[in-house]
């Protein structure tokens, strides 16, 4: 297994290392795609209850591969240890234990996210800290996001990006914890964030927006007749092989 993430991530974009002394006791990052949703694992491919307009199954999300390629993109940073957390009702109270000497979380000062405007107000803002160093070749940062189509957590982390190439340091997460009355262990290996490299400058900071032309709307009507005449046209025809 540590060899096939050896060679995941013999690339020149982006790499992951952390302290001799926490080399083989942290988890590791791995690869979003390791890591999908419960929800989305045990969903079957098929709903076999009813037929789709070629009198076939009709399929589930877990077909629908936009929703693969964008849960399967990145990587994710896990949490370090197993970190026992108690709230009360109101979530003004949160507290944080965790017995080992490689701390995993703390807190914000509720003045940083706004005091009551702060979302998660009345509860401070947890800090998961992260002993896993994030670099990437240069021109390019880390776009850091909750992960995708997770929503059973029982916090959010806030989504941010650094300049990893120039930044080659641990970089913590601060996150919204949602759910009081809570009394249990999050286990070491949660997904905190999906730490995605982004090529600096990529974007355009404003996008072009105009009127279709005739050319745009005859593909238009060629996909439509194509997907009313065979199933899987984008799976199959359009979308590039991942």
């Amino acid at each position: 297994m540590l060899n096939f993430f050896k060679k995941f991530w013999s690339n020149e974009v982006i790499e992951f290392y952390c302290h001799p002394n926490l080399n083989g006791i942290i988890p590791e990052p791995r690869p979003a795609v390791k890591s999908f949703p419960d929800w989305y694992k045990s969903l079957p491919p098929v709903d076999n209850t009813g037929r789709d307009a070629f009198n076939g199954p009709i399929m589930t999300a877990k077909k629908c591969f936009p929703l693969i390629d964008a849960m399967s993109l990145g990587y994710v940073m896990p949490l370090c240890g197993d970190l026992h957390v108690s709230t009360n009702d109101t979530l003004s109270e949160i507290k944080l234990h965790h017995p080992s000497n490689i701390k995993v979380a703390e807190f914000h000062n509720l003045k940083q996210v706004g005091g009551r405007s702060y979302p998660g107000y009345p509860g401070q803002p947890v800090k998961f800290i992260n002993h896993w160093i994030v670099k990437t070749k240069p021109g390019w940062s880390t776009l850091f996001i909750s992960p995708i189509n997770h929503f059973k957590q029982h916090f959010t982390c806030l989504g941010g990006m650094v300049d990893t190439d120039k930044y080659p340091k641990e970089v913590n997460f601060p996150a919204v914890w949602h759910t009081p009355d809570f009394d249990d262990i999050i286990p070491a290996g949660t997904p905190l964030v999906i730490a995605i490299p982004i090529k600096r400058n990529s974007f355009p900071k404003k996008p072009n927006i105009r009127k279709m032309s005739q050319e745009e709307m005859n593909t238009i009507g060629m996909i439509q007749t194509a997907q009313s005449s065979r199933r899987h046209v984008y799976t199959d025809e359009l979308r590039e092989k991942r």
